[in-house]
Order: structure tokens, then C-alpha cells, then sequence
């Protein structure tokens, strides 16, 4: 039996801190106090902190996170990612997060070096050896390894038998970089790298994609196509099982008053322009992070950007109300449970981490171009009452099922439906449609919230506990924590 040595992504939490406090080192000893509380390290800078961050920058802010949590560090962390440059903190973040869970083996890594050995250069037109440190990093160059030559550098090594003898492939010199062991993060930058259009394009990019990709199936992983740079595609490694491919383009949102019209500008590229009554929607124009989980931090920023409002507290309070009056506008007890009760539920207990949970999206990302959808309807659902976006593309729709789903009014008795066996079609083929897509939907039935006071905007325990328990299977279920 072979037995892995890919490094785990369990990093004590003694290295985490001193990389913390390595890369606030990087600032002068004078102005480490003001930073730390600028990053919320400590409350106020004392009469003796500068003497004390003179004498040692790093010992000066671990002594004060020495008593925080893994959340806590990883929090920090980000912070400090934010205003200093440190490849060896950001790796380790992103091992402890989105690493953490689902691993390549070294199995399937050897796997997928030998999809390169066919390869007849492994990064193009670009140089060998900056390529290399691209990824790598200079100083594994530099201090590699290399069991042909002691007391040579892997660089030398690389050059002597890539460069001037070319008598290494692709499988032994990037086993010699440590590819069989390094984090993942570094292993999927690896392939990041062959697979960008500077590296190499069209048939032969696609070509390599699909080989990699079957590689990778072994583990739970595949690689998508998941944005375009200047018509090129770019592809990502992504879990095997995750939900829609491509990168959000539109977000249109919680209207307040009459629904959006849309037009198409760019039909080939999916862009629209919103011609009437855009200023009763938001529209979310940022990328998604890599991940493709939309977090509630991430709403709250960009609202706060676009509003020009400086504190956060203040952002989070104004975005939580203006998102409540769209849902309360649609007059549905229903989704005024829904949303209300997420948000009271895991606003305290996931924070910054909690997923943004979307209501009235009147458009996102649709993946076909009209070429490829012909005469199908561009998101034939006018609205999705809600929508959640998960790491790796998956896509939650949340809809609450009202009369007006599956019948309609009776005309000699208007508070009275009839059910409507077109209407319900209707429905159903909608759902089918998203289904194949990749997303999953999830209907919630009016009679479900019959405990809920929309005029007092109160919600019963019944649905409370109706809407706790979805959640927490839901978000269990896709590993949020």
C-alpha cells in the first residue's frame, strides 16, 4: 500500500500565528502598534507598546493573539492579507479553508503528471524556469532537493537537464519541484498555469483539460471552464459534483417596486441592459471569488462601496433593510419567514462566513449563449424567490409556492383558486430545466407559514422550526460550518 505524504492541510495553529505575525512584520516597529489595532488585535496602543514592538515586531503581536481560535486566526488572517503581501500565510488560509476537507492524493497526482509527459513543452512559448518560480516560488529553485547532484541548486539542475540536455520529462522535473507534496493550493496553481491561454490555447488548452480532468475524477475533482479573458477560456479545477459551470456575469436583485425589463445587448455573450425601472433593483457587478460562494461579507462591501459608507456595522444594518423591504413587498408571509428567520438563525452564528442568502433574482448567470439554447426562453422563470450561491459553483433556487403556482382565481369568486394543470406544467418544466443545469430547487408550500403575522412581521415557531430545520440540512449538507 502507498501511503500519501501530501501535506495536510491540519496546520498547527502555533504556525499560523507566527505566519500572522510575520507578515505584520513587515511593517516598521514604530507603526506595529497602530496596526494591530487598526486590525482589531488590540484596543488601543500604550505607553510602552512601542519600546515593546521595537524590541520585536514578531513577538510583539503574537504575545497578543496567543489566545485566539482557529476562526479567530483565520478571520485575522484575511484581515491582514488585506494591507500585506505573504505567499506563505495565503497558502496556508486557503489549505485550512478551502483545502481543508476534499484532497488530491499523491496517487492521483502521479496520475496527472503523467497526462504531461505527452506534452511538447509544459508551458508553451513562456520561459521554463519563470514559470517554474511562478508557481513554486524562486526559493524552492533555489534550495530544491535534487538527488542527481549534491550541493546543486534545482535550478542548475533544471537547466542542465531541460535547457541543455532536455533528457528530464515533464513527470521527473516537476516530481523534482515537489509537485508529488506540495500544498494544493500550489498543485492546482500548477495546473492554472498549463491550462491559461498564455500557456497554450484552443484545441491543444481543451485537449489538456479533459485529461486532467478524467486524472482528477479519482479524487472528487474535474476541471471547467469557468470565465473567459478577452474571448479565451480559462479553466479551474472544481469538485466533480458541483453545480453549474461558469462564472456569475449578472446579478439583478430584490426589487422594491415594478419588475425590471431586460434587454439583450451582446446575445452571443449574455449581456443585458436593464431598460426600465432599474432603479427599483440592485445589481451585483463584481466577480465571484474563485470558489464561486457569494458570501453576505461580500454583499455587505460591495453595498457599502457603491453607497459610499464607510463603516461596516452601518453597511450590514442598511443592506439587511433594504433586502428586507424587496421581500416584504411581495406581500408573501412565505418569504418573509424565509428570509428573516435565515437570517436571524446564522447571522450570529456564521458571521462574516455566512453564504448570502438572494431574494427576487430576476437574473444571473445562464451559461448557454443563445447559440447553444436556440429558441428556448433566456430564464423562462421570471423570478426566483431566492437564491444561494456555494463553493464550486453550486446554485441553491428557493421558491415559495403560493396559490398562483398551481391555479388560478376563480372569477365569480376571486379569493377562491382553481387548480390549473398548465400552470403546474409550467412550473414543473421550469424545474426540470434548472435541475439539468446543475442547480438544485427546493419549493416551499404556502401552507407551511399559516403561523406567520405578515402585518406584525412576526414568525410562529412552526415555521421557524420549519425553516432552522431546512437550513441546517441544507448548509450541512454542502459543508458550510
Amino acid at each position: 500500500m502507498l501511503v500519501s505524504n501530501v501535506r495536510s492541510p491540519n496546520v498547527p495553529l502555533d504556525t499560523l500565528r507566527d505566519l500572522i505575525a510575520n507578515a505584520i512584520a513587515i511593517a516598521k516597529a514604530n507603526d506595529v502598534p497602530d496596526v494591530c489595532v487598526r486590525l482589531g488585535i488590540q484596543q488601543a496602543v500604550g505607553p510602552d507598546d512601542a519600546q515593546e514592538a521595537f524590541g520585536s515586531k514578531r513577538r510583539y503581536v503574537r504575545r497578543r493573539i496567543l489566545a485566539r481560535d482557529e476562526p479567530a486566526l483565520l478571520e485575522l488572517a484575511a484581515l491582514v492579507l488585506r494591507e500585506y503581501h505573504s505567499e506563505d500565510l495565503a497558502e496556508t488560509v486557503s489549505e485550512m479553508t478551502h483545502h481543508t476537507e476534499h484532497r488530491v492524493s499523491q496517487l492521483v497526482r502521479r496520475d496527472v503528471l503523467k497526462v504531461l509527459n505527452s506534452l511538447p513543452t509544459l508551458f508553451g512559448e513562456l520561459n521554463l524556469i519563470d514559470s517554474l518560480e511562478e508557481v513554486f516560488g524562486a526559493g524552492a529553485l533555489q534550495d530544491g532537493d535534487s538527488w542527481w547532484a549534491e550541493n546543486t541548486s534545482l535550478r542548475a539542475q533544471v537547466v542542465q537537464h531541460c535547457l541543455r540536455n532536455d533528457d528530464w520529462s515533464h513527470e521527473e522535473l516537476l516530481t523534482q519541484c515537489g509537485t508529488l507534496t506540495c500544498s494544493q493550493t500550489r498543485f492546482f496553481a500548477l495546473l492554472g498555469k498549463l491550462l491559461h491561454p498564455l500557456t497554450r490555447r484552443d484545441v491543444e488548452q481543451a485537449e489538456l483539460a479533459t485529461d486532467i480532468g478524467n486524472a482528477l475524477k479519482r479524487d472528487g475533482f474535474t476541471v471547467r471552464q469557468t470565465s473567459v479573458e478577452s474571448g479565451y477560456a480559462i479553466y479551474s479545477v472544481v469538485r466533480a459534483q458541483a453545480g453549474v459551470a461558469g462564472a456569475m456575469k449578472n446579478l439583478i436583485f430584490a426589487s422594491t417596486g415594478e419588475k425590471p425589463e431586460l434587454v439583450f445587448r451582446d446575445a452571443l455573450n449574455n449581456d443585458v441592459e436593464i431598460t426600465r425601472h432599474a432603479d427599483k433593483v440592485l445589481v451585483f457587478d463584481r466577480p465571484l471569488p474563485s470558489s464561486g460562494l457569494l458570501r453576505w461579507k461580500d454583499l455587505r462591501d460591495w453595498y457599502a462601496e457603491r453607497r459610499g459608507i464607510t463603516d461596516a456595522v452601518s453597511a450590514k444594518e442598511q443592506l439587511f433593510r433594504r433586502l428586507r423591504q424587496a421581500v416584504v413587498c411581495t406581500q408573501s408571509p412565505g418569504e418573509f419567514a424565509l428570509f428573516q428567520g435565515y437570517y436571524e438563525r446564522y447571522g450570529g452564528e456564521l458571521g462574516d462566513r455566512m453564504p448570502a442568502l438572494i431574494p427576487q433574482v430576476y437574473l444571473h448567470y445562464d451559461p448557454y449563449t443563445r447559440r447553444e439554447r436556440g429558441d428556448e426562453k433566456f430564464l423562462a422563470r421570471q423570478r426566483m424567490d431566492f437564491l444561494l450561491m456555494l463553493d464550486q459553483g453550486v446554485r441553491i433556487v428557493i421558491e415559495i409556492d403560493g396559490r398562483h403556482h398551481y391555479g388560478v382565481q376563480d372569477s365569480n369568486a376571486p379569493e377562491r383558486y382553481i387548480a390549473n394543470a398548465e400552470r403546474y406544467a409550467e412550473m414543473a418544466v421550469e424545474d426540470r430545466r434548472l435541475r439539468l443545469m446543475g442547480y438544485e430547487v427546493y419549493r416551499f408550500g404556502g401552507y407551511e407559514f399559516l403561523d406567520v403575522d405578515f402585518e406584525r412581521r412576526k414568525v410562529g415557531p412552526k415555521a421557524q422550526q420549519c425553516i432552522v430545520d431546512f437550513f441546517d440540512r441544507l448548509l450541512s449538507k454542502h459543508g458550510v460550518r
